[in-house]
């Protein structure tokens, strides 16, 4: 699902999925920008005053897949799912990064080719806050979310389909995966050594 090269850069794939080239060292870095992040500039934005808030008050952020928490050294990305250690990233670096993918999707917005088709899926996004019951640190939880009139079984279907879709990309490094249902994009988790399915949710399109 990903490059590694001397540089972070983005783009499409002929499908219109986020490809991501990540520098040696910093790949759960470039599986939390598909899989938490996501290519859609309004999402972007939205989550980015998330962070900021985040940052301001040293609250961590949990997503589909990933969580975040920023702390005095920088900043620390990890797996819910405990696919990788938790991967400390300078803000020098982490800031940069999302400004340099809002840049892309900026740039890219005007282009005819990344138009949603007719009768595209209403997938959501929603932040909410929580507190531990037993106490503890907060939390906001940002993720995305299927449309809310679909049924447990088409949400089943669609995660099936995309798992074992022809158009499916596996990361064996990060167990991030990223199939098509569709025209939707579905996104997720699994454990490399067993090939189970750990989470799925769907992609927020350009």
């Amino acid at each position: 699902m990903f490059d590694t090269g001397e540089e972070i850069s983005f783009g499409y794939d002929q499908w219109h999925r986020l490809r991501i080239t990540m520098v040696p060292d910093y790949r759960p870095l470039a599986a939390w920008l598909h899989t938490d992040v996501q290519p859609n500039l309004a999402a972007l934005d939205q989550f980015s005053r998330v962070l900021r808030q985040a940052a301001s008050n040293r609250e961590t952020v949990n997503g589909n897949g990933c969580w975040i928490d920023f702390q005095p050294a920088g900043v620390l990305i990890g797996s819910l799912y405990d696919r990788w250690q938790p991967l400390p990233v300078p803000e020098a670096l982490f800031w940069p990064v999302l400004s340099g993918l809002r840049a892309f999707l900026l740039n890219s917005a005007a282009d005819p080719a990344l138009a949603r088709p007719d009768g595209y899926p209403a997938v959501g996004r929603m932040t909410t806050h929580r507190t531990p019951p037993t106490g503890g640190r907060p939390a906001l939880v940002d993720r995305t979310h299927f449309p809310p009139d679909w049924s447990a079984q088409e949400v089943q279907e669609a995660a099936t389909g995309a798992w074992h879709s022809a158009e499916a990309r596996y990361d064996e490094q990060t167990g991030a995966w990223s199939g098509l249902w569709r025209d939707l994009e579905l996104a997720g988790y699994y454990d490399p050594a067993t090939g189970a399915v750990q989470t799925y949710f769907p992609v927020l399109a350009p």
